[in-house]
């Protein structure tokens, strides 16, 4: 078992805003300790992308197996952060990056700048 990732991107800056977003689009990175590295604390290494907590008055809406689950932690209980395209667009590849990662890379590095991310740790 590891840690896993999924983007959720969201659709305008103005979402954060609102007591309640539905998430449709997800991208689920494969396993990548090189890249989940450079977003959050692993063996204790500095992250070099900083997240923030979503907006307190914020519930993140996703789609699961079971249906529609409504939260504001992710499955280890902690409470969802958000990043910028532009900050995740600083993310540094490694050589042997999978061709997955290396098009979700592609796809953040197409959107505006000010678009929210939610990262969502499995």
């Amino acid at each position: 078992m590891g840690i896993d990732l999924t983007l959720l991107p969201m659709s305008d800056p103005c979402e954060m805003g609102k007591v309640s977003v539905l998430t449709y689009n997800r991208l689920r990175f494969d396993q990548d300790y090189k890249l989940f590295g450079q977003i959050m604390e692993i063996d204790g290494s500095e992250p070099t992308i900083k997240s923030l907590a979503i907006p307190p008055q914020m519930w993140v809406t996703t789609y699961e197996d079971e249906g529609l689950n409504r939260t504001r932690t992710d499955k280890y209980g902690t409470e969802l952060t958000f990043v910028y395209a532009k900050e995740l667009k600083k993310l540094r590849l490694p050589e042997d990056v999978s061709a997955l990662n290396q098009a979700i890379k592609t796809f953040i590095d197409a959107l505006p700048d000010d678009t929210p991310i939610i990262l969502f740790w499995l």
